[in-house]
């Protein structure tokens, strides 16, 4: 459990280094359900996250997930903001040693923005996320385990710029934030901890950037909160 805290701690921290270099992309935290039954339901609340998830029939699942994120210099002369929202579907299924795969697809809208000087220097724009997220784990009453390399594409509307001088927008590669729309591969350990209904999770991952255009981005993906879980399959399961 320390672990779990340390680790996040350290995750937590690194967001906030690069929140502070005028980030374009920080990767949400994955909405991994793995589902055993029609009709389960799990819910998230953690750190920036909001997601829910539920089980249409024994073997499609839909998601929601909830994106926000605040970042503001110690000196107040900068602010870093995130938010956004998407949905997505997908099939599901498990042994019966409750060994589950599942893989999801969805797209979501997300805005990013940023003042500097006194407002004098700011950056805003609107992009559309798509992804591809399979996923592997196993599941108990007390523990539930899992690894997906989820695959993230966004793309930038033309963004709204004041202030920046030609270098700082070569620098931060602002001017060319619109022009491609850029790939990640984002390989992520959930990890979660409790009973039945309710379990401490936290995610540890890596974003990779895999295309061939620069962008000021996140490289970490994580997250803790909990996760609270409806169903009656583990009714059964002491």
């Amino acid at each position: 459990m320390r672990t779990i805290f340390r680790c996040a701690s350290l995750l937590m921290l690194s967001c906030a280094l690069f929140s502070s270099c005028r980030t374009v992309y920080a990767p949400n935290a994955l909405n991994v359900p793995l589902f055993q039954e029609k009709g389960e339901v799990k819910a998230t609340i953690a750190t920036n996250n909001l997601q829910v998830a539920t089980a249409l029939t024994e073997h499609i699942g839909v998601m929601a997930n909830g994106y926000l994120n605040h970042y503001t210099s110690d000196d107040k002369t900068f602010k870093n903001n995130g938010k956004g929202a998407e949905i997505g579907v997908g099939y599901f299924g498990h042994t019966e040693k409750r060994i589950t795969y599942e893989a999801y697809a969805g797209a979501g809208f997300y805005n990013v923005s940023m003042k500097e000087a006194n407002a004098t220097k700011t950056f805003n724009a609107d992009a559309i996320k798509y992804f591809v997220q399979p996923a592997i784990g196993w599941v108990n009453p007390y523990f539930e385990v899992a690894v997906s390399p989820r695959l993230s594409v966004v793309k930038y509307s033309t963004p709204d710029i004041t202030g920046f001088s030609d270098k700082e927008r070569m620098d931060n590669f602002f001017d060319i934030v619109d022009q491609k729309p850029y790939a990640f591969i984002e390989p992520t350990l959930i990890v979660r901890g409790g009973y039945r209904f309710v379990k401490l999770q936290g995610q540890f991952g890596y974003s990779y950037n895999i295309s061939k255009n620069n962008i000021n981005a996140e490289t970490g993906v994580g997250s803790i909160g909990l996760i609270f879980n409806i169903a009656d399959w583990y009714k059964n399961n002491n």
